[in-house]
């Protein structure tokens, strides 16, 4: 007889998640080959440069649709709370797999928090600076320059919470990653790291 397994995420929360983390691998890639000449043959995957440079920003609004849907999907549980600042003042056991002196997480643990929040910061500059480039004719030479910068530094700051963000899903906590792909984890993960949340919640 199987473990009954705990539904952690919804369809359309999986959906619009590997939707803005797909998009958002296709725009770092092809942005680093318009900014490097190295990489300029990244543009193959997407036809080449002609039309790469021409599905960037469509794959760069579609971005943005996925980041408004997300933030709608989850602010509500994002807000740090009492329990959440005990978390993180405990967050050198907590990367040290020393749980015992973690303090409880809900559904989310402050660092999960925090990460939506930074994500969900650079995805608006990332956005916006990228309207502004995609439209060069409507504005002035300085705010196009300030555009760049912005758009840049939110794709390399982007791009580094990304590797960061898988790491932790696949390599450093085994068993995380399976809630975005069919939605559910097993009990003994939801208690190990996610105590406060497991509750009953059980799928059978």
């Amino acid at each position: 007889m199987s473990t009954p397994l705990l539904r952690r995420f919804s369809f359309l929360e999986r959906i619009t998640h590997w939707v803005v983390g797909v998009t958002f691998v296709v725009l770092l890639l092809s942005g680093l080959a318009f900014a490097y000449p190295s990489l300029f043959w990244l543009t193959t995957f997407l036809g080449g440069g002609a039309a790469a440079r021409v599905l960037h920003p469509q794959i760069g609004a579609l971005f943005g649709v996925g980041i408004v849907v997300m933030f709608v999907l989850w602010i509500r549980d994002m807000f740090l709370d009492a329990r959440d600042r005990e978390w993180l003042g405990a967050i050198r056991h907590y990367v040290a797999h020393d749980s015992e002196k973690v303090p409880p997480a809900g559904k989310y643990n402050a660092g999960q928090k925090l990460f939506f929040w930074v994500q969900s910061l650079l995805g608006i500059v990332f956005v916006a600076s990228g309207l502004v480039l995609w439209f060069p004719e409507y504005f002035s030479a300085g705010l196009l320059n300030t555009a760049r910068l912005l758009h840049y530094a939110a794709t390399l700051g982007g791009g580094l919470f990304l590797i960061v963000h898988v790491y932790l899903g696949t390599v450093a906590y085994p068993g995380t990653a399976r809630g975005m792909i069919d939605g559910k984890v097993t009990p003994a993960w939801a208690r190990l790291h996610h105590p406060r949340w497991s509750g009953d919640r059980v799928d059978h």
